[in-house]
């Protein structure tokens, strides 16, 4: 049994897991979505499913990368148990916590510290620029951030850094069992029951950026020019976990905001043939055309795709919907959607026309939609 619930997370992420594989009940928690998502819809959604039970087992929380819209939810989270706020979820009995926090990417706390003190003023500007929604930031001299992902890394990583303290403080760090930051040389592990393989960040990426980090540290201009998302190694394009759950004879994808040509490359340098027919596949970075390749979707087809979004930035963008329909021709397959966006029931109306596909829109009253395996 397969059961994977995507929250209302508006325009973030927020996904529940759960499985039995001849073992016992496992339940996963993956990213916490943006602000309002705990106490809206992920706390209530984890206080029905613990019911009248004293506590609930949380087997694997997983954030994929520190982002607001993925992060915040679980920062409020582990913050509460942290620091026993009154109000703390402490009927949560979480057993592993995995996430690679910025210091990880750049190799140390202490190159992340040295790094970070050329980088005070244009970290204070990313914040306001989330704050306003901006997606434009002169950030430091000559170079722009052009891209909201780029803006929202470098707005993020002190986020990352107080759940590290958190995880550090509740004894959940070091992404047991695999240990050390995830990429796509970890390898492949079996967790509870469910086969495991990590496909990103790409290793060999992660060095390069770690190498150029050090070079540069110290010079405020060159590091903001890191985070250009046009850089296959820039922090926004090596941020997302991308991992490969296999439970039983089912895959599901688990792809964060990672972009379709970089999820491609990690399964390439994990020495993973493709194609791969995928059960479930996670849209990557809430149905983004800018994430997605037609390579990507021909090299995973798959029987349900989940698109978490609610229209802000564009997404799910109606290109996107187009070039899944394309390529999957008269497949047969579902679409879910965690939210009913404008002009997109239309859309799909129109797209199904002589196909065979189904379409899912989560109903109002409930605070997900479900894509049930048996």
């Amino acid at each position: 049994m397969v059961r994977l619930e995507a929250l209302n997370a508006k325009h973030g992420d927020a996904l529940l897991l759960h499985y039995k594989n001849g073992g016992k009940q496992r339940f996963w928690i993956i990213d916490g979505g943006p602000g309002g998502t705990w106490n809206g819809t992920l706390r209530p959604q984890l206080e029905e499913i613990k019911r009248d039970k004293d506590e609930l087992t949380v087997d694997l929380t997983l954030l994929s990368h520190v982002d607001e819209d993925h992060v915040t939810g679980l920062l409020q989270m582990t913050k509460g148990l942290a620091e026993k706020n009154r109000n703390a979820a402490t009927f949560l009995n979480i057993r592993r916590f995995w996430h690679n926090s910025f210091a990880d990417l750049v190799g140390s706390e202490a190159s992340l510290k040295k790094g970070m003190a050329s980088l005070a003023a244009a970290q204070g500007a990313a914040k306001v620029a989330m704050a306003n929604d901006s997606t434009t930031l002169q950030v430091i001299g000559n170079v722009s951030l052009k891209s909201r992902r780029a803006v929202a890394v470098l707005a993020s990583i002190g986020q990352g850094r107080d759940l590290r303290d958190q995880l550090e403080t509740l004894k959940l760090s070091g992404n047991d069992p695999f240990g050390d930051i995830l990429s796509s040389a970890t390898g492949k592990k079996k967790i509870d029951e469910a086969d495991v393989t990590i496909v990103g960040p790409i290793a060999s990426r992660l060095e390069v950026f770690r190498k150029k980090w050090e070079e540069v540290s110290g010079k405020p201009a060159a590091l903001a020019s890191l985070f250009r998302d046009d850089l296959d190694e820039s922090p926004t394009n090596l941020s997302s976990l991308v991992m490969l759950v296999e439970i039983g004879n089912r895959k599901i994808l688990l792809t964060g905001d990672a972009r379709g040509d970089d999820i491609l490359d990690g399964f390439k340098d994990a020495k993973i043939k493709l194609p791969m027919k995928l059960d479930i596949l996670k849209m990557p970075h809430h149905g983004s055309d800018r994430n997605i390749t037609e390579e990507f979707l021909k090299k995973f087809p798959a029987e349900h795709y989940i698109i978490s979004a609610d229209g802000r930035h564009g997404n799910p963008d109606p290109n996107t919907l187009k070039a899944i329909v394309q390529v999957r021709g008269s497949a047969k397959y579902k679409i879910h959607f965690t939210n009913t966006v404008d002009n997109i029931p239309q859309l799909m109306k129109t797209l199904s026309a002589g196909k065979n596909f189904e379409v899912a829109f989560r109903a109002k009253k409930d605070r997900s939609i479900v894509v049930e395996l048996d």
